[in-house]
């Protein structure tokens, strides 16, 4: 008797199991693909260091609005690495914004494709 009330605890558990894994699915995959930005001024071509680059997902359609999120700031060469996370492995606009704390040259947004070119050139203006 104690054997087959095991044994159907067993087979309840794995069924309920088996319901969860049907009802809500498993995990998405998730990937992370790397963007290089390299930002210079528009009047000598220096580059600007310290320009915080903060990127946003953009939806196919206007129902779905995502936050801004931190990607990095530029080095003292003007280059910034972005990691951004592409929901099962998909190539997705995103939209980058491009900003200086002293507000000495114009905040820049941009949609770039990911997936397409692992380094972009960005130039500010100053104002």
């Amino acid at each position: 008797m104690k054997l087959l009330r095991k044994l159907l605890k067993g087979v309840s558990l794995t069924a309920a199991m088996f319901v969860f894994q049907a009802c809500y699915g498993t995990e998405p995959d998730y990937c992370v693909s790397e963007m290089t930005f390299r930002v210079v001024s528009d009047k000598d071509q220096t580059p600007l260091p310290d320009i915080k680059v903060m990127a946003q997902r953009q939806s196919g359609s206007d129902d779905c609005v995502y936050s801004w999120s931190l990607g990095d700031y530029t080095d003292s060469n003007g280059v910034a690495r972005v990691q951004v996370d592409l929901w099962e492995c998909i190539e997705a606009d995103y939209k980058f914004r491009f900003s200086d704390e002293q507000s000495q040259y114009e905040l820049l947004d941009t949609v770039i494709h990911v997936g397409e070119p692992d380094t972009v050139d960005i130039v500010l203006h100053r104002i």
